[in-house]
């Protein structure tokens, strides 16, 4: 019989909630999906229903057993590697499952239910201005050398993030971090900010040492999680082992590794063979591998993670807004996602992540359209001839896709180049001041609020009297227009003006193209019947603290 987990599938249609401080509604906007991909309400609410049921059916195998025998160590087959153990130092969704073994931040986002619950901070206040947060942590908070973790480390760490481009943008408000003693904590921001506990969220906020980070090189390696590093080959596998001075619940499973194994089809013989426990993301054109094997399951995730080509708009030729117009026509999404994900996905052509809040329903998309692409094209400057550029990606997937590009963007005159890269090599390029590329076929990952998204991806800041890109805009943006839109934006407290808004910067960002969206789809995971108590997520970044498996 095929086994199939279809877990958190009402992220598709769930509202997400940026209510966090309570003034907020969740968007209740549906998804936009083209009409030969697009599930009727009454399949929805099926699949909804049947995952819900699901879900029920499994909370059981979920939950350990104190009684149980589990087995020590699981593996976990990465396509990425780890690049960084310092959690201000990277994004990527291999350093992020990473850094929640061995890090807390002082508030974590439930995958469920996107709403903000406790992580190191068990408790916190707001001032009715909302401009203070008094964050409250346990007595008994040690890093993994025994060191114990205080208020101190809590400043220490919102200092140290104004240095580094991955956090800057998330304490930008933050004025002022006052230590009123060992366990107390309070966060001054400049004015209110909707998403601001959202952004505290995110791994690359997780607490620090003071001590240790000044003291040791890799100081920044040892944080308060329930594990702490054991062994790191960069190239092969990192493992982890349990911290004997973590003052929560004391998790399952006694090792955790992550092996990077780059080839989809090595990490899926890896998993039949027993090499590995888990197997992340398998050739969607292979599922069914894992599905009719017995000793398999396979978990379905719908994602928020947003394919899209990354275009960078100072390159020549991509400056001008109307060679931009004639890609996003000569964009092929429908066939992209049917060679590249095997059907498995949806269009997106929207400039935040599905159903996040300011979702505009009636944003008019670039439908492909080869005729409209020569139109838009014949607007700029440019001949049919004249233009030729790269694009870098780095898996299969993204190859086909590339493959795609290649031919519609001949129809138009454009000439394309494609360039597969290892995944290290091309986030080298991607963060390199030099910016050398055209193309980058891209994915955005964090789903931690519309000003996230927004900012992150499309915003700068001013430096020296310069606009300088934030560190995930891979469209190398700079606009001051659209700063100042998100920055009204992020202090509205009237909730009809504030979605308003983030409608207005969608209807923005759509007439100057500064990428291409592509698609959303689905994270599948391979894993042995049995493996429990992961907290799968949508954007990829998966929680193993509590991950075990029946001897």
């Amino acid at each position: 019989m095929t086994k199939v987990r279809t877990v958190l599938a009402i992220l598709l249609c769930m509202s997400i909630m940026l209510g966090v401080l309570g003034c907020s509604p969740s968007s209740t906007n549906e998804t936009d999906v083209p009409t030969d991909a697009q599930p009727t309400d009454a399949e929805v609410e099926q699949e909804e229903e049947q995952a819900t049921d699901d879900a029920d059916a499994e909370v059981e195998s979920e939950t350990p057993d104190a009684s149980g025998e589990y087995k020590d160590r699981i593996i976990i087959g990465v396509a990425n590697d780890i690049t960084t153990l310092d959690p201000q130092g990277s994004n990527t969704d291999a350093n992020m499952m990473a850094f929640t073994l061995t890090h807390e931040t002082l508030v974590e986002v439930d995958p469920e239910t996107n709403e903000i619950i406790p992580g190191m901070a068990k408790e916190w206040t707001m001032s009715d201005d909302g401009l203070e947060f008094t964050f409250a942590i346990p007595e008994n908070v040690a890093f993994s050398d025994g060191t114990p973790c205080t208020a101190n480390d809590i400043k220490f760490t919102f200092d140290r993030a104004k240095d580094s481009s991955f956090t800057k943008a998330k304490v930008e408000l933050v004025t002022e971090v006052e230590v009123i003693d060992d366990t107390h904590a309070k966060v001054v921001i400049s004015k209110p900010s909707q998403d601001f506990l959202m952004l505290l969220a995110h791994q690359s906020m997780s607490i620090l040492s003071e001590d240790l980070v000044n003291d040791d090189e890799f100081g920044y390696q040892i944080g308060t999680g329930p594990y702490a590093v054991e062994e790191w080959t960069p190239g092969d596998q990192i493992s982890f082992v349990k911290s004997e001075h973590f003052y929560g619940e004391e998790p399952p499973t006694q090792k955790i590794v992550f092996r990077l194994i780059k080839e989809e089809s090595s990490r899926l013989i890896a998993l039949q063979t027993g090499e590995i426990e888990v197997c992340i993301d398998p050739l969607t054109t292979d599922l069914t591998y894992i599905e009719e094997d017995e000793d398999l399951e396979l978990v379905k995730i719908p994602n928020f993670v947003m394919l899209y080509l990354a275009i960078n708009n100072e390159r020549e030729g991509l400056d001008d807004v109307n060679v931009r117009k004639a890609i996003a026509h000569a964009t092929d999404k429908a066939s992209m996602i049917e060679i590249g994900y095997n059907g498995e996905g949806f269009v997106h052509d929207h400039w935040i992540n599905r159903d996040q809040f300011g979702w505009y329903d009636d944003l008019q998309p670039y439908e492909y359209d080869i005729e409209k692409a020569k139109e838009a094209l014949a607007n700029s400057a440019y001949e049919p001839g004249d233009l030729s550029f790269r694009v870098i990606y780095n898996d299969t997937a993204k190859e086909n896709m590339a493959l795609i590009l290649k031919e519609d963007l001949a129809k138009i005159g454009i000439e394309l180049e494609l360039i597969k890269l290892e995944t290290a090599a091309l986030k080298g390029i991607l963060n390199d001041a030099a910016l050398d590329y055209d193309f980058c076929l891209y994915q955005f990952t964090d789903n931690l609020g519309t000003d996230y998204t927004l900012r992150n991806q499309y915003g700068s800041f001013e430096q020296d009297g310069k606009l300088v890109k934030n560190g995930s805009n891979r469209a190398n943006m700079k606009d001051a227009e659209f700063n100042r839109m998100i920055d009204e934006a992020l202090v509205e407290l009237d909730v009809e003006k504030r979605e308003a808004m983030y409608n207005d910067i969608e209807v923005y960002l759509n007439e100057i193209v500064p990428i291409i969206p592509i698609a959303t789809s689905y994270i599948n995971v391979g894993i042995k019947e049995g493996l429990g108590g992961v907290r799968w997520n949508g954007t990829a970044k998966h929680d193993y603290r509590y991950v075990f498996l029946e001897q």
